[in-house]
């Protein structure tokens, strides 16, 4: 028996679909392990720089409520967890300082807050340079208003 020409080009097609599957770069969501305490599960988003499928460095992790930014982490993130940073809380200010698990450590270290401002307008400024980068003005200009905010919050 022989295959009719439609069979022929159905074979031919899906092992193109597969073909074009395969060659495909597999898109790993990049994400941090345990976001700020309070933030609603499956809400936050990194922008920054990532090591596999996890975040680390510097960017900024956003919670957000359907297109709306509720708060955000700036600063840096190692292997996924939070490291050292600030959340901006709008309209409530700043926690700054050293975290673990996704909680805020306490101290009462003046130098850790000036690093966590530190790191937070790195992370602010880091991102806006990525934006800019990608012909995005208008975010690279609200990262780099929010680098400024956090630098003078230090003086």
């Amino acid at each position: 028996m022989k295959p009719s020409l439609i069979s022929v080009f159905r074979v031919l097609a899906l092992s193109g679909l597969v073909m074009t599957a395969a060659c495909q770069p597999s898109l790993a969501a990049c994400n941090v392990s345990t976001p700020p305490d309070g933030w609603a599960a499956g809400s936050a988003r990194w922008d920054g720089a990532c090591a596999a499928d996890k975040a680390d460095g510097l960017g900024v992790l956003k919670e957000q409520q359907g297109a709306a930014v509720k708060r955000m982490f700036l600063g840096r993130v190692a292997k996924g967890e939070l490291a050292l940073g600030v959340v901006d809380i709008p309209d409530q200010g700043f926690m700054a300082g050293r975290f673990e698990q996704g909680k805020l450590v306490p101290s009462e270290d003046r130098q850790v807050f000036i690093q966590a401002f530190e790191e937070g307008a790195k992370a602010a400024t880091a991102v806006a340079d990525r934006f800019e980068k990608a012909g995005n003005a208008a975010s690279a200009k609200f990262y780099r208003a929010k680098a400024k905010a956090l630098r003078e919050q230090m003086d």
